[in-house]
């Protein structure tokens, strides 16, 4: 048997997340189907990690353990051809190492965030961007991102059902103007679940003026919630890269 790594695309508007669920169209239940197809038997499928609903992916990394005679050709045009009909697509298959596995062995992830400040958006970019249409003051967003910087403990930053280590060490936070959009870029070797999204509706909360910085440092030594801002839109979230 060999291991395999496969990186994929997809447009997430239309899925219900990552993560197959019952009687719901995911992006995980649409892949595994159509590598099934192609095998002729059941795959498991181990991911680097899940998105949300309508989050977007350029760089998803997931591993699966195939028969030494299926070549990474077949696989690359053969789960694309069962995925035609779908957003998603492989844009890379390679060996990898007997260990290697895609959660476990990911040294960080790379995420893009789009925020259109325009007071109204083109129709066009509704699935593929967050919007708020109200003027945001820059300075005060990049003097609070700083906060964020570093290792810390994200409780206020996260939507977590279950019990996990809310301490969290974020390498990379970058914010630049494109235009109209505002784009934010995100490195760390894992997040909690929300935590990028609730990271910014917390900043555009201070760029509004309707927070300010003692608000965000309060918020970290709450460790709750219901400190921080509001979760924005899924829609302008990306995983762009996955580290190994």
């Amino acid at each position: 048997m060999k291991n395999i790594k496969l990186t994929l695309e997809y447009d997430g508007s239309n899925y219900y997340g990552w993560q197959k669920q019952d009687n719901l169209i995911t992006i995980e239940g649409q892949v595994q189907k159509a590598i099934n197809y192609l095998l002729s038997e059941d795959i498991d499928i181990i991911a680097a990690g899940r998105t949300d609903r309508g989050v977007h992916a350029y760089g998803q990394v997931i591993n699966i353990r195939v028969k030494n005679n299926v070549t990474n050709k077949s696989l690359l045009t053969g789960i694309n051809h069962y995925l035609t009909k779908d957003q998603i697509q492989v844009v890379k298959v390679e060996e990898a190492r007997e260990d290697f596995h895609s959660r476990f062995s990911a040294k960080g992830k790379m995420y893009k965030y789009i925020l259109n400040n325009e007071q109204f958006m083109h129709p066009a970019f509704r699935n593929y961007k967050g919007h708020i249409p109200y003027y945001l003051d820059l300075n005060k967003i990049l003097e609070c991102s700083k906060l964020f910087l570093g290792r810390h403990n994200f409780t206020s930053f996260s939507k977590n059902t279950e019990k996990v280590n809310p301490i969290r060490q974020i390498d990379k936070l970058e914010i630049h103007k494109e235009g109209n959009d505002i784009i934010f870029y995100f490195e760390a070797e894992s997040f909690l679940r929300n935590m990028i999204r609730i990271i910014i509706g917390s900043l555009v909360e201070v760029g509004r003026g309707k927070r300010d910085i003692n608000w965000i440092k309060n918020a970290f030594k709450e460790k709750n919630r219901v400190f921080a801002g509001p979760t924005i839109a899924a829609s302008g979230l990306y995983l762009m890269e996955i580290y190994y």
